[in-house]
């Protein structure tokens, strides 16, 4: 068994950096790739505070800021007070925010659907299954 889940984790890291690269140098002229998984981060939970960013992305609050400085200054966040507390801020994507993630997403789907291409239908489905028991998630 050890064998195969290096094999596993060997063809896994292959391909996630495969598509990490791919969706990274299309979208480099935008985002680099943290400050895109931070931006989808900050979109999936609408409005977020620093902390809460730093936690995610498991870095320190200093960290996160320099990273909200720059995709701020680049219009694909806002930044605000919490009405609850001010001296809470909060950030949340911007329409330009927004739509250059639509575009990072359109690059995700073609870079899988070119990755996936190479299976048959139920080889797709079922390793997409296969996928999910592994980390539980079962869609069905």
């Amino acid at each position: 068994m050890d064998a195969l889940a290096n094999r596993l984790y060997a063809a896994v890291k292959s391909f996630w950096r495969s598509l990490e690269t791919d969706i990274c140098k299309e979208m480099q002229d935008y985002l680099t790739g943290p400050q895109l998984f931070m931006l989808n981060y900050i979109h999936g939970e609408q409005k977020c505070n620093l902390t809460q960013v730093a936690d995610r992305l498991e870095v320190k609050p200093s960290a996160v800021t320099v990273m909200v400085d720059r995709l701020e200054k680049a219009g694909y966040v806002v930044r605000s007070h919490d009405p609850a507390d001010r001296r809470v801020i909060l950030v949340e994507a911007t329409p330009l925010g927004e739509k250059v993630l639509a575009q990072a997403v359109q690059k995700r789907d073609a870079c899988l659907n070119e990755h996936l291409s190479r299976l048959e239908p139920d080889e797709v489905r079922m390793f997409t299954e296969l996928c999910e028991k592994m980390v539980g998630q079962q869609m069905n």
